[in-house]
């Protein structure tokens, strides 16, 4: 039979006691009868009462062994489930005598090395010297239970906050006792790790420079900071628990009490700038959803007044330096004429004093007024392009037009001019049909080749036109963009300049004023000729690493016509060369006289920049001229070679060389290369261009 001391719950191990009595006495009154059947068995009549009646008694005690039975397997099933808590039976001297295996998951214990020690071994040792254990049995035996929270210890000595109750088992005799014991760390952990945040909370928001207070949603108050208290005049004590309407009626009906109203009915932040009715300062206040659902508001305020006053200050002021800018550039826009005239009579006698110099030092001083006189033409003719742009006076002609001969036209200007700097300057675009001002996009594109060509020492500079939309092909798109770069390989910008670059006189690395640098003002006139046109412009650069500017502008309506072809009188019409030569002045000569020709040209000042070139480039040359000693000890041969080796075929090749010694010959020779000597007239240039290929 169970034992009633591994009980679990209190009212079952209760019911449990009563059916063994209950038991008991049946069994008693079972052998009563049993004994009276004995001594009467000779009376038949009392025989058959008395079994009648020891039938009925030993059908109750197979129905209370039956309920007996059910209990105890309901007790078991519940002790041995119980896993969040610990279930233990003591006995009337303390010791354990059954452990469920919620105990042992959170004591550690197994059930047979418990079994038999006593209760006292859950207690910290020093809970035990202070006799908590027998206090716990004196206050259960005193009260009918006894619930404690405190610390308790596992096994291996480790602790942990639990809550436990002790219930006596009583019978006649005083069974012993049954503890329930759970493990309460985590939900401990939690509270304090509540309390914490709550702590942070109440000193991030005591510490904060902002005002700050909280209201439910009857907007009475639940939290007021110290700012609150400073800025209202108001002790928080006198605030808490009472509605704020109530406190402060003026703040009915005012735009940041509406702002309250929206915020709790639409549950959503809500900042709003206003003059506050209680302090009648400008204020900023953020106020936020909080609470419960969302019902409640915490709300953060300023004081924002000598913000509002220096804004409403600053704006004056700009607004100020706007009509005087505008009266600037009108008066200047206006004073065109006038200041040209002067400057223009300076140029033309610059030039008639030149017969009538007399001297190197004259001529010098000449010199040095002319240009002076060019760089003031420059920064004049600048300052009034700004101003005409500033006053709104220019007045754009958006037209669609063929933007391929625009950039032909301008990569035929600046070619020369980067190659007198040994730079590779490569220009292409596609034959399409642009919307825009044709003056107007021009100067745009020239003042960013000539920014490149500032700031570029060596490299290149490439300008490349390209449809950056889907569907745009032959000039016609609905809806297409084209986008014009112009990249190079110059010194850079640095991140702080990117954009101060586009303010008037705003340099970087000129410092000095060096007038070879430009005036500072061909990006500030890019960037009012965008927004005028509505082309947006951009800059992406590195320092050390050069800078590409971009324009996008919308692809015209209807195809560009297609270009004429060319007469065929020039020897090189339809001819491509490739002109390598590391002296920039006959560079420019033989490109000048080989453009006289006909000839489409590529220059390179070396073999690396003429196959950077080439690999952009449509088309294979025709023809490549090389000057034979290159620098950092490079030769022509090595030029054509490589050139070759592109194109994977034995393209026609020229070498120019000023040498004498039989070197050049041979290695010109083992290239199956012709070979001319400086000086070279045009006459024997297209001679051995013409032993080559044949005259066009």
């Amino acid at each position: 039979m169970t034992d009633p001391q591994k009980t679990s719950d209190p009212q079952t191990a209760a019911g449990t006691a009563a059916l063994l009595q209950r038991i008991e006495a049946l069994e008693a009154e079972n052998a009563a009868l049993r004994a009276t059947l004995a001594e009467r068995e000779d009376d038949g009549l009392t025989v058959r009462a008395l079994n009648d009646d020891l039938r009925a008694v030993n059908g109750d005690l197979e129905e209370s062994r039956r309920a007996l039975a059910e209990s105890e397997r309901r007790l078991r099933a519940v002790f041995n489930s119980a896993t969040d808590h610990a279930i233990l039976t003591v006995d009337r001297q303390g010791r354990l005598t059954s452990w469920n295996p919620g105990a042992g998951r959170i004591l550690g214990w197994e059930a047979e090395a418990i079994r038999g020690l006593h209760l006292e071994v859950i207690y910290p040792p020093e809970d035990r010297a202070a006799g908590r254990p027998a206090r716990a049995v004196e206050a259960a035996l005193a009260a009918g239970h006894c619930r404690e929270e405190r610390w308790y210890q596992r096994r291996d000595g480790s602790r942990f906050w639990g809550a436990a109750t002790l219930v006596p088992l009583r019978d006649e005799d005083m069974e012993g006792f049954l503890c329930i014991l759970r493990d309460l760390s985590r939900e401990r952990e939690s509270e304090e790790a509540a309390r914490a945040s709550h702590a942070r909370t109440v000193e991030i928001l005591e510490s904060t420079s902002d005002a700050f207070y909280a209201v439910d949603h009857e907007f009475r108050f639940t939290y007021v900071n110290h700012k609150a208290e400073e800025l209202w005049g108001r002790r928080r004590e006198d605030l808490l628990g009472r509605i704020y309407p109530e406190i402060f009626p003026q703040i009915v009906g005012s735009e940041a009490f509406e702002a309250h109203l929206t915020a709790a009915r639409e549950r959503r932040p809500v900042t709003v700038e206003t003059l506050s009715p209680i302090l009648q300062q400008w204020i900023e206040a953020r106020i936020h959803p909080s609470g419960p659902g969302g019902t409640g508001l915490a709300v953060y305020f300023r004081d924002v007044t000598e913000r509002r006053t220096a804004q409403q200050a600053l704006l004056r002021a700009k607004e100020e330096a706007e009509r005087a800018n505008l009266a600037k550039s009108k008066f200047l826009a206006a004073a065109s004429h006038d200041l040209r005239q002067p400057l223009q009579s300076l140029l033309l006698f610059v030039d008639v004093l030149k017969p009538h110099v007399i001297g190197p030092r004259g001529h010098n001083a000449l010199t040095h007024l002319g240009r002076g006189l060019d760089a003031l033409k420059d920064l004049l003719d600048s300052l009034l392009d700004i101003s005409r742009l500033d006053a709104d006076i220019v007045e754009p002609v958006i037209e669609d037009f063929p933007i391929r001969p625009l950039m032909e036209h301008i990569a035929a200007a600046y070619q020369p001019v980067a190659a007198a700097k040994g730079l590779l300057l490569l220009v292409s675009c596609p034959p399409v049909s642009v919307r825009s001002d044709r003056t107007l996009l021009t100067r745009m594109v020239r003042n960013l080749i000539e920014n490149a060509l500032r700031y570029t020492e060596a490299g290149r500079i490439e300008v490349e036109a390209r449809c950056i939309a889907e569907g745009s092909s032959g000039g016609h798109s609905a809806g297409g963009r084209l986008r014009i770069e112009v990249r190079d390989t110059g010194i850079g910008i640095p991140p702080d300049h990117l954009d101060r670059i586009w303010e008037e006189f705003h340099q970087v690395g000129n410092q000095e004023r060096d007038r070879n640098r430009g005036l500072g003002l061909g990006l500030a006139i890019v960037k009012r000729l965008s927004g005028l046109l509505d082309h947006p412009v951009e800059v992406r650069s590195a320092v050390g690493r050069g800078a590409c500017f971009g324009i996008e502008l919308p692809l015209g309506e209807r195809p560009a016509r297609a270009e004429p072809a060319a007469a065929a009188q020039a020897p090189g019409v339809g001819r491509f060369a490739v002109l390598v030569d590391d002296d920039a002045i006959v560079l420019l000569g033989l490109e000048t006289i080989f453009k006289e020709w006909g000839y489409e040209v590529l220059v390179a000042g070396s073999t690396d920049r003429a196959l950077d070139g080439l690999r952009k480039a449509s088309k294979r040359p025709d023809i490549v001229v090389a000057d034979y000693r290159l620098r950092d000890g490079r030769f022509g041969t090595e030029a054509v070679s490589r050139i070759r080796d592109l194109y994977e075929e034995a393209i026609p090749g020229v070498i120019l060389t000023g040498e004498t010694g039989p070197d050049c010959e041979r290695d010109a020779a083992a290239h199956g290369l012709g070979i001319i000597h400086k000086p070279v007239t045009p006459r024997q240039l297209s001679q051995a261009l013409g032993r080559l290929f044949g005259p066009a």
